[in-house]
């Protein structure tokens, strides 16, 4: 009876931690830099899977300023399977970039980091690993 009892709260235990496992995709990409006439950074994210998945974190960091605040982000909620978002700042001519992002889920995740110029250019451009 004792060892019974043992074993039936080893096993609920197992089955709260196991409930309570949170599963989570990380990328970044290196610094990119797209010279002086950088005037914007972009992250750009699909799902490739077959679930949707929520953000946890996303940022943009640059070499001087540490983390910096986003002037567009359509990267909130749910991305379907299929679906592309982008989450962007504004870049200074003078700094390197990079991005980095966190998500809730186990799906297939794929994203890019570019520097584009004043009219839209892509600069330079590299993957999130």
């Amino acid at each position: 009876m004792k060892c019974s009892l043992m074993r039936t709260l080893i096993l609920t235990v197992f089955a709260w931690g196991m409930a309570g496992t949170v599963h989570a995709t990380t990328l970044s990409s290196g610094p990119i830099y797209g010279g002086h006439s950088q005037t914007r950074v972009v992250c750009s994210v699909i799902n490739m899977g077959n679930a949707p998945f929520t953000f946890a974190n996303k940022v943009i960091y640059s070499t001087f300023n540490g983390a910096v605040g986003p002037s567009f982000d359509d990267c909130v909620g749910s991305l379907l399977p299929g679906g592309i978002c982008t989450y962007q700042a504004a870049a200074d001519g003078n700094q390197a970039y990079a991005c980095k992002i966190i998500t809730n889920g186990t799906g297939t995740v794929r994203a890019t980091m570019r520097a584009n110029d004043r009219l839209d250019h892509v600069l330079i451009e590299e993957d999130l690993r």
